[in-house]
């Protein structure tokens, strides 16, 4: 069933961090790259708000093979929450939902139609956390998280990559090339092509995909640039079922057992699930003069899905519906079938002009603009499809073979037209003043066709504000401090069969960056507190609705990325998160989220003659205590904390050949990801192994 609706990989590598005496001497030539989302071309570093960007030697060096792994050394991610999947992506930033984009356009966000991420085909992620509304309107309270594909660049002109690995769960190959047309520099291609197959960490589960993506640059003149972006993937598998009840796993049953970590309680033998998505596009510049420039991109995507998932149910239940334990239902819980049948088709285009000012004491960048975006979804879906039963002892699967799962016919579409206008000024070369203000229409229809036919039609408007200062002080300290919103219409019928309501968020944030004189590095950190209104929250029966309920989120983020010597590195980050929803009885924690979270990690690099080339790290992550849903079997129980340990080594033979071993959670430890109404098991250990030669 959808896991977004109930639902941490672990530290496997280290990260070779760049020099920051040298980013100080480059940010004034640092531009907008293609593709990203930092409409005024700001390093990260010098943004006045929490954001990072990842380079794709940072995830190669990382072994990122999902979308939901990058933020294992980055303070503010909850990440894997529902535990691990074979192909879809769970995990939270400052404790709420994240907007994905790629390629500086948001991707959609519903259900079984939310694109799937081949990290492969990446060259850059960046990460904005915290609300942020001005980047592409509608937007989880979480932030933004934007994935930039490979494409041609001048300077890699003739160059590739083959890459092998395999491992106690996954095997793959992938290709990368890029090379110029006719011979001419200024027109280019490149085609990344890989194939995974991955078996999931539960019984009879497992996912295998094929991704090609090639792109085109032409270089028009000097100052007109186009790119186009296109990309295939087929994805087939049997889907992952991590939805256990409490009792057995947070709890033991009475006879002192567990839930095994590899048990499928769902049906592993009629499962399936196959998705195939399209998507092209394109990204458009001409600079009018040194000081105006247009931007313009778009891009169609195409989403068929079929899933059918089975589930058990999260306990027994007494007449009126209170939550039972299983044992005391002779260990028997009822199973149910999540089914998804249909396409989405989703249209998305932004264009912006920005124009600059520069004089003797004023650095001034506007760039204002307008995005559009539209997408339909047709499917026969349903969260209850089939009935049976599990026995818990004894398991079993092929259940129901024949039956037909009913679904209703459901069509959603939604459109959102938004504009924008944003201003960064910089003072004296010290003071940096950032503005912003936008309006969005966004309006919605949907149908279902059941008994009574679900009709719903939502018309809303919203304006968002954004402001922000950061002062560039001696001896590089940089504090800042930033009020920021969001605003989404989330897309879908709730389980009230009505539309959602609108989720605004509210965030203020302060903070200071330091890229200390003394220390090859930066240090950050930030303190943030944000309101949530209307935001999604599961109903207890599988189904989420809007809250009446607002949610306050405070918390305190340390991120430290140093070079202790040229050839070794550190890296440490830790948040403090309190998540409550305010209710008339009284506060309550939100489950899943920890109030303690810390990872650190090293990596040294041998330079000697024996052992020149060999890299070695080791990472721990300790994911701190959480809590169990308010009103579940165990409500508002205590879940564990739990610490993990990962290592790496990486060894470079010729400057062409690589081979690197990752090893996640070296001890195997068992252990619980989080519990809402259900628990989810952490990852298992899991071992990689890859050779890469680049030419």
């Amino acid at each position: 069933m959808p896991k977004a609706v109930f639902k941490l990989s672990l530290l496997s590598t280290a990260l070779l961090l760049a020099s920051q005496n040298l980013w100080a001497e480059e940010l004034e030539a640092i531009t907008v790259e293609a593709g990203s989302m930092y409409r005024m071309g700001e390093v990260p570093i010098y943004q006045a708000k929490s954001a990072v960007s990842l380079s794709r030697d940072q995830l190669d060096q990382q072994n990122i093979t999902k979308a939901d792994e990058i933020g294992r050394y980055q303070a503010g991610f909850e990440n894997q929450v529902f535990g691990e999947d074979t192909n879809t992506n769970w995990f939270r930033v400052r404790g709420a939902e994240v907007t994905q984009a790629l390629d500086g356009l948001p991707m959609a966000n519903y259900g079984f139609f939310t694109p799937y991420v081949n990290t492969f085909g990446l060259e850059a992620v960046e990460i904005t956390k915290g609300a942020d509304a001005m980047t592409f309107g509608a937007a989880n309270s979480g932030g933004l998280i934007n994935y930039v594909s490979k494409r041609p660049h001048k300077e890699q002109i003739g160059q590739g990559e083959v890459k092998v690995n395999a491992g106690n769960h996954q095997y793959g190959l992938g290709v990368d090339y890029t090379n110029r047309i006719a011979g001419n520099d200024n027109l280019r291609y490149r085609v990344v092509a890989s194939y995974q197959g991955k078996n999931g960490q539960w019984d009879g589960t497992k996912n295998k995909t094929v991704y090609l993506a090639p792109s085109f640059e032409w270089d028009i003149s000097d100052r007109t640039h186009l790119t186009l972006l296109a990309s295939y993937q087929f994805d087939k598998g049997v889907p992952s079922s991590n939805f256990l009840p409490q009792e057995g796993t947070l709890v033991p049953f009475p006879n002192g057992s567990k839930i095994g970590r590899s048990t499928n309680l769902g049906d592993p033998v009629n499962d399936r699930e196959y998705n195939r998505q399209y998507n092209i596009g394109y990204e458009f510049s001409h600079q009018f003069t040194d000081n105006l420039t247009l931007n313009s991109s778009y891009r169609y995507s195409y989403n068929n899905n079929f899933h059918r998932g089975s589930y058990v149910y999260p306990s027994a239940y007494n007449t009126d519906w209170s939550p039972k334990a299983p044992s005391a239902a002779g260990y028997e819980l009822a199973r149910g079938v999540v089914f998804n049948d249909g396409t989405s088709i989703a249209h998305t285009l932004d264009n912006h002009l920005t124009w600059k000012y520069n004089n003797s004491w004023l650095k001034n960048t506007l760039v204002v603009g307008s995005d559009y975006r539209q997408s339909k979804i047709k499917a026969y879906y349903t969260l209850y499809g089939g009935t049976s039963s599990v026995n818990l002892l004894n398991p079993t699967s092929g259940y129901n073979q024949t039956q037909t799962i009913n679904a209703p016919y459901t069509s959603i579409t939604a459109r959102q037209l938004g504009v924008y206008l944003q201003n960064q000024s910089r003072f004296a070369d010290k003071f940096v003043l950032n503005l912003g203000v936008r309006r969005d229409w966004a309006k919605q229809e949907a149908e279902v066709a059941q008994t009574p036919v679900i009709h719903n039609k939502d018309n809303i408007h919203h304006t968002s504000y954004s402001a922000s200062f950061m002062y560039e002080a001696p001896y590089g300290l940089n504090p800042y401090l930033s009020y920021s919103e969001s605003f989404v219409l989330p897309t879908g019928i709730s389980g009230n069969r009505t539309l959602y309501d609108p989720s605004i968020t509210r965030q203020y944030e302060i903070g200071v960056k330091y890229l200390p004189t003394w220390l090859d590095g930066s240090i950050t950190l930030a303190a943030f507190r944000a309101k949530d209104e209307g935001a999604l929250v599961s109903n207890g029966v599988g189904a989420t609705v809007s809250s009446n309920d607002p949610i306050y989120r405070k918390g305190i983020e340390l991120q430290a990325d140093v070079n202790l010597t040229a050839n070794w590195n550190a890296t440490l980050a830790y948040i403090y998160l309190k998540s409550i929803t305010r209710t008339s009885p009284g506060d309550v924690r939100n489950p899943l989220l920890p109030k303690h979270s810390l990872a650190l990690k090293t990596d040294y690099t041998f330079a000697n003659a024996v052992l020149n080339g060999l890299s070695l790290g080791a990472g721990v992550r300790y994911i701190g205590k959480s809590v169990t849903q308010n009103g579940s079997l165990y409500s508002g129980a205590s879940v564990p904390s739990a610490t993990v340990v990962d290592l790496m080594a990486r060894y470079q033979f010729t400057p062409s050949w690589f081979v690197q071993l990752n090893v996640e959670n070296v001890g195997n430890r068992r252990y619980l990801a989080g519990c809402d109404y259900y628990c989810y098991y952490g990852a298992e250990r899991n071992i990689n192994a890859s050779v890469s030669y680049k030419f």
